[in-house]
């Protein structure tokens, strides 16, 4: 798998004038990236894709279980993910954070970890 880089902004990466490429672990990470932070109907073209931030999420106590299925369901719908394990959430009701972290299983690159804040404001 491969992708063109994105920066901490979430613009095209440039080195040396020239587009980057990722591959494997860091293409299936970036990708974990925008899916998790992509708002359900926010593509005009399939209004149904991306996480149910504001039908769901957004506005209310987060509902843990919900929460775990809606996730779960989005990391194992990324490109390159065959499966997922130690998976863990945590919320801190103070700053409205929800963490996620977890161990990808991927065919072509083995296990690795990946986490991920999310603020829910």
């Amino acid at each position: 798998m491969a992708d063109l880089k994105l920066d901490e902004n979430g613009d095209l990466a440039i080195e040396d004038g020239d587009l980057v490429i990722v591959r494997g672990r860091e293409a299936i990470a970036q990708d974990l990236d925008i899916r998790l932070q992509f708002f359900q109907g926010e593509w005009f073209l399939d209004l149904r894709l991306g996480v149910p931030w504001y039908q769901d999420i957004l506005g209310e106590k987060p509902r843990f279980n919900i929460l775990k299925g809606i996730f779960r369901q989005v990391i194992l719908g990324t490109n390159g993910v065959e499966g997922i394990t130690d998976f863990r959430m945590t919320w801190d009701g103070v700053t409205r954070t929800i963490g996620l972290s977890f161990s990808v299983v991927s065919a072509e690159d083995g296990t690795f970890d990946y986490s991920k804040e999310l603020i829910i404001k």
